[in-house]
C-alpha cells in the first residue's frame, strides 16, 4: 500500500544500513523528503528525494547539531526513524563490559539522544511521528546476541513510555521489531550460532523492504490511531534478532 508523504520531512539513522537504507528509499518513492544519517557518508544512500547526512549518534552534541541542521534546511521534521545495529555476536561468558557498552550507547542511548533532539520538531509539526527498529529479541533473545536483545526489550518499553507521555501533544512513537530479515547482520549472526534455519510460520527470512513497508504505515496518517505499539515483522514465529 502507498502513502502520501508529500512535504514530509523524514530523518532516518543507520541508513547506511540494510532495514535504514531500505526504508529511506520506500520513504522517499512514496514523497518524502528523507535525510538517512550514518556515522560514514560513504555507506549512505543519495537519490532523488534523498539527502546524506553524516552523523555520529554516539555524540550527543552532533545529533542535536543534525537536528537543527534538518530544521533550518527544510523548515520542519515530520518524523524520525531510528535504525541501528552492532554485530557483537558470541558467548555471554566472553562478551566483556566494553561490547554490551558499545551496544548500549549506540543503539539504546543512540536513539534516546535522536528522539529527545527531534522531539521539539515532531511536535510543532502537528503530525510527528517516530518508529524505533527494535528486534523480535526484546521478547525472546537469542543466546548468541543478548546485549542487544536487552537493548531491544529497553527500546520496547521506551516506547511504550514516550507514547504515552507525548500522545497528548501529537506525536506518535511505535516500534518495528523484525525477525530474520536477508542482511549481512543475519549472516553474521548466524555465523555465530548454530547455524540453524529461523523458526518461522511463514518461510524466509524476510526482506528489507518487508521492514520497510512497516516502517511507512507506522508513520502515515493510517496509522493514526496507533501509539506506543511493537509490530513484529517476523514470519510469525521465533527469531534470532
Amino acid at each position: 500500500m502507498a502513502h502520501d508523504f508529500n512535504d514530509r520531512v523524514i530523518w532516518i539513522t543507520g541508513a547506511g544500513g540494510a532495514l535504514g537504507r531500505a526504508s529511506a528509499e520506500t520513504l522517499a518513492a512514496q514523497g518524502a523528503t528523507v535525510i538517512a544519517s550514518g556515522r560514514r557518508a560513504e555507506t549512505l544512500p543519495s537519490a532523488a528525494r534523498i539527502v546524506p547526512l553524516a552523523v555520529d549518534i554516539t555524540d550527543a552534541a552532533a545529533v542535536d547539531a543534525a537536528a537543527a541542521e534538518i530544521v533550518k534546511r527544510f523548515g520542519r521534521l515530520d518524523g524520525v526513524v531510528t535504525s541501528t545495529n552492532l554485530p557483537i555476536f558470541g558467548d555471554f561468558l566472553k562478551l566483556a563490559d566494553a561490547d554490551w557498552l558499545k551496544v548500549i550507547d549506540a543503539k539504546l542511548l543512540g536513539t534516546v539522544r535522536v528522539v529527545r533532539a527531534a522531539l521539539p520538531h515532531l511536535i510543532a509539526s502537528g503530525k510527528g511521528s517516530v518508529v524505533v527498529l527494535s528486534g523480535r529479541g526484546g521478547i525472546e533473545p537469542s543466546p548468541q546476541h543478548l546485549p542487544g536483545s536487552s537493548v531491544n526489550a529497553a527500546l520496547i518499553l521506551l516506547v511504550r513510555g514516550l507514547g504515552t507521555v507525548y500522545g497528548p501533544q501529537g506525536v506518535r512513537v511505535n516500534a518495528v521489531s523484525p525477525g530474520p530479515i536477508k542482511s549481512p547482520r543475519l549472516d553474521a549472526l548466524n555465523a555465530a550460532g548454530t547455524g540453524a534455519p529461523p523458526d518461522t510460520a511463514l518461510p524466509g527470512p524476510g526482506l528489507p523492504t518487508d521492514v520497510a513497508d512497516a516502517v511507512a504505515f507506522l508513520l502515515s496518517d493510517e496509522a493514526r490511531y496507533i501509539t506506543g505499539s511493537n509490530l513484529f515483522v517476523d514470519g510469525g514465529g521465533r527469531a534470532l534478532a
